[in-house]
């Protein structure tokens, strides 16, 4: 019989062994991590062989903090952030030399990613124009769209898909940021997954600001007078103009003008529904639509008396459009 020692030292060895394939695996991970980072930096792909490096470094992330293969990728980590940052200024600087040419679309930043498009739908500034945008292109912050008759564009953020923008119909936008949208004309519609967020749009006369601590969804568009139409489809958001402020709910409309904000007004989200192309007009639907149709529905319930309406434009100060749809 094996004694209790012998026994101990057996199970002690097996865990050895045990531990050291565990290492050598991650180890042999890691460093296929290394190489692969290695190889995006030398082709620019900074902010990708950032996180690379990142996947790498977790998991070392039981090692010692002196050990040197963990030291080395902390060091490229530092390294490709130098880089990384450096490549961003020289793209700013040539931005901002009038006499700089258009930027080639392979260096395009990956900002936005085309998700959706139908239509003619054009990107210029900064970079070469791209006359057709098709699935799959890059929108990088700082690009011009804009979205011809009968066409509509969807943009999801990159390289975390936590935003997505749509417009459609005679529509012109810039992003200078996943924060800061300019909407120059026609309408929007915006989507955020991220929580404690908040998004300005600013048009030709005003500038609102959204927020919200949870995921929301709102539609924007320009009215005659220059200043946004904003209504609410999700989420409870706060929306900020000219230093005042207002909390709206799924179906709150409101007009944000060169003043301040309009008194909010009601939307029946189920007419918006089958009228509005920022809803239908995509191939793919929206990936919170069931939760719209359930705010439908919720709305529909607590109103007792209701009048299916269209809000059309702004074109003075304070009065606005407002047309009942007939029941047939």
């Amino acid at each position: 019989m094996f004694s209790f020692r012998k026994t101990s030292c057996c199970i002690l060895i097996v865990l050895c062994q045990a531990v050291f394939a565990w290492s050598s695996d991650s180890e042999v991970l890691a460093k296929n991590y290394l190489e692969v980072a290695s190889r995006l930096s030398d082709t620019g792909k900074f902010d990708e062989a950032i996180r690379t490096l990142n996947q790498a470094l977790g998991i070392l992330r039981e090692y010692s903090t002196s050990h040197p293969l963990r030291q080395k990728i902390e060091s490229e980590i530092k390294i490709a952030k130098g880089k990384f940052l450096l490549s961003r200024y020289d793209k700013i600087r040539k931005r901002k030399d009038p006499q700089n040419k258009a930027i080639p679309l392979k260096d395009e930043d990956r900002n936005w990613l085309v998700s959706q498009v139908f239509g003619k739908v054009i990107s210029r500034q900064i970079w070469e124009d791209r006359t057709a945008l098709v699935k799959g292109d890059p929108v990088g912050f700082g690009r011009r769209l804009t979205t011809f008759p009968s066409a509509g564009v969807e943009l999801r953020s990159t390289p975390q898909d936590f935003l997505f923008l749509r417009t459609v119909d005679a529509s012109t936008m810039q992003t200078n940021g996943y924060n800061n949208i300019l909407l120059h004309s026609g309408s929007i519609l915006i989507g955020a997954y991220a929580r404690d967020f908040t998004i300005s749009v600013k048009s030709p006369n005003t500038e609102v600001s959204i927020s919200s601590p949870e995921p929301f969804s709102v539609m924007l568009g320009v009215t005659t007078n220059g200043g946004i139409k904003t209504i609410s489809l999700l989420g409870k958001a706060s929306i900020t103009c000219r230093g005042q402020e207002m909390q709206i709910l799924p179906g709150d409309l409101c007009f944000g003008l060169a003043d301040g904000i309009s008194r909010k007004m009601s939307v029946e989200l189920s007419t918006l529904m089958v009228t509005s192309k920022l809803l239908t007009g995509f191939e793919k639907p929206l990936p919170f639509m069931k939760r719209i149709n359930q705010q439908a529905m919720m709305q529909a319930l607590r109103t007792k008396q209701r009048f299916r309406t269209v809000v059309g434009d702004v074109k003075g100060t304070r009065d606005f459009e407002i047309k009942v749809i007939e029941e047939k």
